[in-house]
């Protein structure tokens, strides 16, 4: 990639939801003679957003304000001014893969956090030789790796099944990210969705395990019912299948590396419930509404009833927001009591700021640090765990809490995550 560019970082889509967000973290947590840029499509907005960010601190330069068409030439000329771009346009099934590609061919690095736009431009990233980081956001696309180290380093061994939940939350989607859930929806069948979101669909090798995976049980697939002794009840998480997507490509990309999670390496996830009987409710409304999300005149309704894309919930009120996503993972032993590794991820916030923290933190790692896998690996497609420990150091530098410790068998039949 060229040293010398214009901006070190452009943040395209900046006057959305989440543009907003991220442009506010940037401003006030990256370091302060960094070049950067917001682009977008309204000059008003952009020179609106740029002036409110002076309370947060004086002393800082403005970031500069780029008018950018989302057509095929100007997204190239936009690339070839900057070391990276974060997008945060949406929806993205619509606004996103020009950008990408654009970064793909002019050796720019490149962060988002959506799966849909990236499978088209799969292969032509990948054939670049400058590090390109395609990053879609949520919390336990750093959480397993915590779990992962955790094993090799106590245990001595590499990691087998990973059981991941998100154990509570408060908060709701923005107006844009339905509209991307709904055009992609709207832009690709079914049939192809699930194929794009299958188990091993974006990693780049396949498994060959030395152990039988354990199969699903027949009161999972019919009823729903799931019990992790470690995490409780456990329900089918909508977003599960895309997490499972991307978590098993970063162990794809990391398998020949001194940090391969290994071959028996088995990833879900789940939505903690309360109890077998909301389990059950849970699952089969799930059966009955899903499909609900096929009919067009549905997917034309949702926003109305909603926020509309670029809109959410006030900074007030989602400041009050939490999540919390817990863990458990298996050391990938031959003994029949396999040693366990207990992770528990919480952030005090509303995961819309998370995702503005976690994007600012995986660009300030992607610009300024050289030695991790996401450069190692020279080019490509990669995934947040390519960032390794340096990005899990900034999360938990960024106010993410992130506790890992062993199993204790003392503890069964207690909550085993209080003394994280």
């Amino acid at each position: 990639m060229p040293s010398k560019r214009e901006y070190d970082l452009i943040l395209l889509g900046a006057t959305g939801y989440t543009g907003i967000l991220t442009a506010r973290y940037i401003f006030k947590s990256l370091p302060p003679d960094l070049k950067w840029a917001i682009a977008g499509r309204n000059k008003e907005k952009l020179e609106l957003l740029a002036q409110s960010l002076v309370p947060e601190s004086s002393s800082r330069q403005l970031p500069d304000t780029v008018v950018v068409q989302l057509n095929q030439n100007e997204l190239n000329d936009l690339a070839k001014r900057t070391r990276l771009i974060i997008s945060t346009v949406g929806p993205f099934a619509l606004f996103g893969s020009d950008t990408f590609a654009a970064c793909a061919r002019n050796g720019t690095h490149y962060l988002d956090w959506s799966v849909f736009r990236v499978l088209k431009y799969m292969t032509e990233a990948d054939n670049q030789y400058d590090s390109m980081l395609w990053l879609r956001l949520c919390a336990i696309r750093s959480f397993h790796l915590a779990a992962a180290n955790y094993i090799r380093r106590h245990f001595g061994t590499k990691t087998g099944r990973v059981d991941v939940c998100i154990h509570s939350v408060q908060g709701g989607i923005s107006g844009g990210t339905l509209a991307s859930v709904l055009q992609a929806f709207e832009l690709n069948s079914p049939g192809h969705l699930y194929k794009a979101h299958a188990p091993y669909a974006l990693s780049p090798r396949r498994p060959s395990p030395t152990v039988p995976i354990k199969r699903t049980s027949i009161w999972t697939k019919v009823f729903g019912l799931l019990r992790i002794k470690q995490l409780g009840w456990m329900a089918y998480q909508p977003q599960g299948p895309v997490d499972r997507a991307i978590v098993h490509r970063s162990w794809g990309l990391l398998e020949p590396t001194a940090v391969a999670y290994g071959h028996n390496f088995d990833f879900h996830a789940w939505f903690k419930i309360w109890g077998p009987v909301v389990a059950i409710l849970w699952h089969f409304g799930g059966l009955i509404l899903a499909p609900l999300i096929l009919l067009r005149p549905i997917r034309k309704l949702l926003p109305k009833l909603w926020y509309e894309p670029g809109s959410g919930a006030g900074q007030g009120k989602i400041e009050n927001n939490w999540f919390e996503y817990r863990c458990v993972a298996e050391a990938d032993t031959a003994t029949k009591l396999k040693p366990k590794a207990l992770v528990r991820m919480r952030y005090e916030s509303d995961p819309y700021i998370f995702t503005a923290a976690a994007l600012g933190e995986a660009a300030r790692i992607l610009l300024w640090q050289k030695d991790t896998w996401a450069h190692k690996l020279g080019g490509g497609v990669l995934t947040p765990a390519t960032l390794g420990d340096h990005y899990v150091s900034q999360l938990r530098a960024a106010g993410v809490t992130m506790d890992v410790q062993s199993d204790d068998p003392a503890l069964r039949g207690k909550d085993p995550f209080t003394t994280l």
